[in-house]
């Protein structure tokens, strides 16, 4: 935790997602004000003709970010942090920006297992620093 899970509508090259998990990981820390170490990114390529939604002309593909993460941050940092995701998978993928949804499915800290023990709710008292990068 946090774990962004992202499915794609088909296949895409291996840099490319290793550029997306990179930058997925470092705008996480920074919107969300932790480590770069902390977010763990899942890509699943489901392929052509897999992955769909209804738009005003029909059937279009889409990526479909999941974003499970601590409660405890505010509003404002998911809305940022869906901003970016959008713009990286637009940029790094190429994909147009109506087909990226986002969602977003707050955790309890006791519902993570880490270390031995549950966490706690998130908290600006943890706030890391905001990279440089």
């Amino acid at each position: 935790m946090p774990y962004l899970h992202l499915d794609l509508p088909g296949r895409f090259p291996v840099a490319q997602k290793r550029e997306l998990a990179v930058r997925l990981c470092r705008l996480y820390a920074d919107v969300m004000q932790t480590q770069t170490w902390r977010p763990n990114i899942g890509i699943a390529e489901l392929g052509e003709d897999n992955l769909f939604h209804l738009g005003p002309d029909g059937l279009e593909p889409i990526v479909m970010v999941l974003v499970e993460f601590r409660a405890g941050r505010p509003s404002e940092y998911r809305l940022g942090l869906a901003d970016g995701i959008v713009d990286a998978c637009v940029e790094v993928l190429g994909v147009p920006r109506r087909w990226v949804l986002v969602e977003f499915t707050p955790h309890r800290g006791e519902e993570i297992y880490r270390d031995g023990r549950w966490v706690a709710d998130w908290t600006p008292d943890e706030r890391a620093p905001v990279s440089a990068t």
